[in-house]
């Protein structure tokens, strides 16, 4: 089993870009409490982006991230760490960091190299991924054991969200057929069915072969019969 164990936030809404702030989790749990505004929901939304690549719903034009006017700087730089265990208990870290620039008209948000990275044990050494190399979005839930869809509306779900399971029928169904990996079940089953049939035109061809096989065989019997009989009549 996974294992959240440390997040890191710097430079997120509310939170300093000048500080990191840690956040620790405890087992077997861990309650966040705080007045409005303080970044509860912030560390839910940092949890959902370092796991599944996903910016929150209301972060259109930089506002996932710390405002420079606010510091008094054209550029902000935010980054978001989590120290967790994998499946297979290997303490790991990811790295997501990104950049907002302002400028006199318009505001400008760039995601940076993130990273993901292996950390060194006894018989092992320590391994990093640049997300120039690899796809971060999808090795997260494959670390966590945890599918994106159920990272994203379930365990991480936003609040701003978290009213989909009263959305239309249509919606509704797409969602759980990506939180139960519908879509893949029916993707195997066409593949048997497929497989299945192309099996059965096989076996019609063999059937065919094995009957033509079988009317050689008997028809060379009957030649050798004919064959032995004329030559005991000869001698």
């Amino acid at each position: 089993m996974s294992v959240i164990r440390k997040l890191l936030i710097q430079g997120i809404r509310s939170f300093d870009p000048q500080n990191q702030d840690i956040i620790e989790f405890y087992a077997p749990l861990t309650i966040i409490v705080g007045q409005n505004g303080c970044g509860k929901t912030t560390i839910i939304e940092c949890l959902k982006y370092i796991t599944t690549g996903e910016l929150p719903p209301n972060s259109k034009g930089g506002a996932f991230i710390h405002d420079p006017k606010l510091v008094g700087e054209t550029e902000v730089k935010a980054q978001v760490k989590l120290r967790f265990y994998n499946i297979g208990q290997r303490s790991m870290t990811c790295v997501r960091s990104m950049l907002l620039t302002q400028k006199k008209a318009t505001v400008t948000q760039k995601t940076l190299e993130g990273a993901l990275s292996f950390d060194a044990t006894p018989t092992q050494d320590k391994v990093s991924i640049s997300s120039r190399c690899a796809d971060l979005d999808a090795m997260m839930p494959e670390q966590l054991g945890v599918s994106k869809a159920v990272l994203e509306n379930v365990i991480f779900c936003h609040q701003e969200e978290s009213n989909w399971p009263l959305s239309e029928a249509s919606t509704l169904k797409k969602r759980f057929d990506e939180i139960f990996a519908a879509t893949r079940y029916t993707k195997a089953l066409d593949s048997i069915k497929t497989i299945r049939k192309n099996q059965a035109v096989e076996i019609r061809v063999s059937r065919g072969e094995l009957k033509h096989l079988e009317e050689k065989k008997t028809k060379s019997e009957r030649v050798q019969a004919e064959y032995e009989k004329s030559t005991v009549s000869i001698h």
